[in-house]
C-alpha cells in the first residue's frame, strides 16, 4: 500500500478551496494521482491550457490493516477544482487497479470515456451498478490516432492479462509522451500477436520527451513466461484428472477464461460459472465477440447433479481468497448448489496479490483438509504474469530512446529497480524521475522539472460509505481487533446528576464473561468510585465525563491484563 494519507470526505470538502495551481505558458503538466509507490490506484492527469486528461481512474486493494474497508480509491480534490477544464478520461485497459475508482470520481468530475470496446463494456457493467452516474459520453479506441484537446493520441496495442490492452503516444507542445500502461513483450500470445516495439522505434527516431514505463516485474530478471505457457500447463492439468476441477483466475482475464474454455472443449467437460465477477465479464466479453464458448457447454450451477464429476469444470471468482467469494464458499460449505469433494482439483490461476498471501494460503489448506488437491503457483505453471520483466523493459527504453523517464506502476523498490536498469543503458540520472503521489511534473521545449505537489492521498470505501472510515476508525478497529472492547453503562438523575443504578458492563473479545465474573466486578467497583472521585464540573459536562471515565477505566485494565481494550461509557439521563 502506498505511503500517501488517508483522507475523509470532510477533509476533502475543506481542500478543494485552495488548489488553484498555475501552469507555465507552453509547459504540459503530468500529475500523478495513484499507481506510483504502490500497485493499484493507477491515474494520471496530463494538463496544458487546453484542459485536462485523465489516464485510468483505478482502485487498490486493502491491505490487512484496513480492516473492513472494500477497496481503496484516489483522493481527487484537485480534479474536482477543477472539473470544468476536465475534456476526458482515457483508459489503457480494464483492470480494476485501472477502471475500479470510476464510478466514485466520475459524478464529481463527468467527463467522455475513451477506451478499446472491452473496457468500454466492462466499465458499463460496472457503471450500471451504480444508478446515480452521470449519462457521459462513450468513444470506442479503434486504433487510429484520435485528438482531445491539446493532445494528440496513438493506442498502440499490447500483451497484457486481457485483451485489448493499449500503450499511448501522446504529441503535445511540449513534444511526445510515451506511456506504454501495463505490458508484456510476448512472443506466442493467446490470440493476435501485438508487436509495440515497432512504434516504439518511429518514435524513438523522431523524438521521446518522454517515456512512463510499467515497473512491476522490474526486479526480476530476463522475459516473462509467454501466456501459452500457463494454458498448456492447465490443459495438461484438466488431460490428468478425472475427477471435477475448480478453477479461479481474475475475471477480467479474458484469455486465460478463453483458455479454460478450450481445455473444457478438448476433454469433453461442461462449465459451471460461479460468482458475480466472473459470471458478469464472462456475459459481456461473450456479447461483444471476445470470448467463444461452444453451445451446450455452460451449465448452471443448479443442474450440477445431471452430470458426472468427470465431466465437469467450475469457473469461480476468488482467486484472492476473498472470504465471500464463490471458492470460499464452495470450501467452508456455504456455497447454495456447490460442495467440495474429496476428489476434486482446485486451480488457482493468478498471482497473488501482495497483501492477500495468508488468506490464499489459509484457503489452499482448507482445500487439502477437505481431501482435494490444489495447484497454484510455486508448484505449477497455472499463471503466468502479465508485466514484462527487466529484459522487456530494456527492449522498451532502446526502442523509446527517451530524454527523460519515470517509472510508474510500483512500489518503491520495483520503481528504483526499474531506474538502475535505465542507468545501466547509460541514462543521464538527473533525467531519470521517481514520482510520489501528488507530484506535478512540468514540460516545456526547454526541460522538465517538479512543480508545486497537489493534495493528494487515500479514499476509503466501505460497503456504501466513501470517505467516512478514517485514521481514527481504522484505529478503532484495530484496538477491538487486538484487545476487544468494553461499554460503561451509566445512568444519572437528569436533575441531580446523581447515579441512578448500579453501572453496567458490556464486553466482546477482552475476557469470557462466564469465567472471569470475579474480574468484572473488579471493574465495575472501580468504575463507581471513578465515578465518586470525580470533580463536579467533570460530572456536570457529559462529553467531559464520558472522556475521563473511558481514560480512567483504560489505564486501570492496562494495569490489571495488560490490555488496551477500545472502553465506551454510555452515558444517559433519566
Amino acid at each position: 500500500m502506498s505511503l500517501d494519507t488517508i483522507r475523509t470526505a470532510g477533509e476533502l470538502q475543506e481542500r478543494r478551496e485552495t488548489l488553484e495551481r498555475e501552469l507555465p505558458e507552453g509547459a504540459v503538466a503530468l500529475t500523478f494521482l495513484g499507481g506510483v509507490g504502490e500497485f493499484g490506484k493507477n491515474m494520471l492527469l496530463l494538463e496544458d491550457d487546453s484542459g485536462i486528461v485523465v489516464v485510468d481512474c483505478g482502485q487498490a486493494f486493502p491491505d490487512d490493516t484496513l480492516l473492513g474497508v472494500d477497496s481503496v480509491i484516489p483522493e481527487t480534490s484537485y480534479l474536482e477544482a477543477h472539473a470544468d477544464r476536465l475534456l476526458a478520461y482515457v483508459f489503457t485497459h480494464c483492470h480494476e487497479d485501472h477502471i475500479g475508482a470510476l464510478p466514485y470520481v466520475l459524478p464529481k468530475a463527468p467527463a467522455p470515456l475513451y477506451g478499446s470496446r472491452l473496457t468500454l463494456g466492462f466499465i458499463d457493467g460496472k457503471l450500471r451498478e451504480y444508478p446515480e452516474t452521470p449519462d457521459v459520453e462513450r468513444v470506442e479506441i479503434k486504433g487510429r490516432k484520435f485528438r482531445i484537446g491539446g493532445f494528440e493520441f496513438e493506442p498502440i496495442a499490447v500483451s497484457h492479462s486481457t485483451a485489448d490492452s493499449l500503450a499511448l503516444a501522446v504529441s503535445t507542445r511540449a513534444g511526445v509522451i510515451l506511456h506504454t500502461g501495463d505490458f508484456k513483450l510476448d512472443p506466442t500470445p493467446v490470440g493476435r500477436r501485438h508487436d509495440p516495439l515497432s512504434r516504439l522505434r518511429y518514435y524513438g527516431k523522431r523524438g521521446v520527451r518522454l517515456l512512463l514505463s510499467d515497473s512491476t516485474n522490474a526486479e526480476f530478471a530476463g522475459h516473462s513466461q509467454s501466456e501459452t505457457v500457463a494454458q498448456d500447463a492447465i490443459l495438461t492439468a484438466f488431460r490428468g484428472t478425472r475427477g471435477r476441477i475448480i478453477l479461479t483466475t481474475f475475471a477480467s482475464h479474458i484469455h486465460r477464461i478463453q483458455g479454460v474454455v478450450d481445455a473444457c472443449e478438448d476433454t469433453g467437460r461442461s462449465l459451471v460459472v460461479s460468482g458475480r465477477s466472473v459470471e458478469q465479464n464472462v456475459r459481456i466479453a461473450r456479447e461483444l465477440g471476445y470470448l467463444r464458448i461452444p453451445g451446450g457447454m455452460l451449465v448452471s450451477p443448479k443442474d450440477l447433479g445431471d452430470l458426472p464429476a468427470s465431466r465437469l469444470t467450475l469457473l469461480v471468482s476468488g482467486s484472492q481468497g476473498e472470504p465471500l467469494s464463490a471458492l470460499a464458499r464452495i470450501v467452508e460449505g456455504e456455497h447454495k448448489h456447490i460442495k467440495l469433494e474429496a476428489d476434486d482439483l482446485v486451480i488457482f490461476s493468478a498471482r497473488m496479490i501482495p497483501g492477500n498471501e495468508v488468506a490464499i494460503g489459509r484457503l489452499i489448506d482448507r482445500i487439502f483438509l477437505h481431501g482435494a488437491r490444489a495447484l497454484y503457483t510455486g508448484i505449477a505453471d497455472v499463471h503466468v504474469s502479465g508485466h514484462a520483466y527487466a529484459d522487456e523493459l530494456v527492449e522498451v527504453m532502446r526502442a523509446a530512446k527517451p530524454e527523460y523517464f519515470i517509472p510508474v506502476h510500483g512500489e518503491y523498490r520495483q520503481l528504483y529497480a526499474h531506474k538502475r536498469l535505465v542507468e545501466a543503458q547509460g541514462m543521464d540520472e538527473r533525467k531519470i524521475l521517481i514520482p510520489h503521489v501528488g507530484a506535478r511534473l512540468l514540460m516545456d521545449a526547454e526541460g522538465a522539472w517538479w512543480g508545486e505537489p497537489v493534495p493528494a492521498g487515500r479514499i476509503l470505501v466501505d460497503g456504501k460509505g466513501v470517505g467516512d472510515v478514517g485514521p481514527i476508525v481504522l484505529r478503532d478497529r484495530r484496538t477491538m481487533a487486538d484487545d476487544g472492547i468494553l461499554v460503561i453503562i451509566v445512568a444519572v438523575s437528569r436533575q441531580t446528576g446523581e447515579i441512578l443504578r448500579e453501572v453496567e458492563l458490556v464486553t466482546r473479545g477482552l475476557v469470557y464473561i462466564d469465567e472471569n465474573e470475579e474480574l468484572l466486578a473488579e471493574v465495575t467497583a472501580r468504575v463507581h468510585e471513578l465515578i465518586e472521585e470525580a470533580e463536579p464540573e467533570v460530572r456536570e459536562d457529559r462529553e467531559l465525563f464520558a472522556d475521563w471515565l473511558r481514560r480512567k477505566t483504560r489505564r486501570f485494565i492496562q494495569k490489571k491484563l495488560e490490555r488496551r481494550p477500545l472502553v465506551v461509557p454510555v452515558i444517559y439521563e433519566l
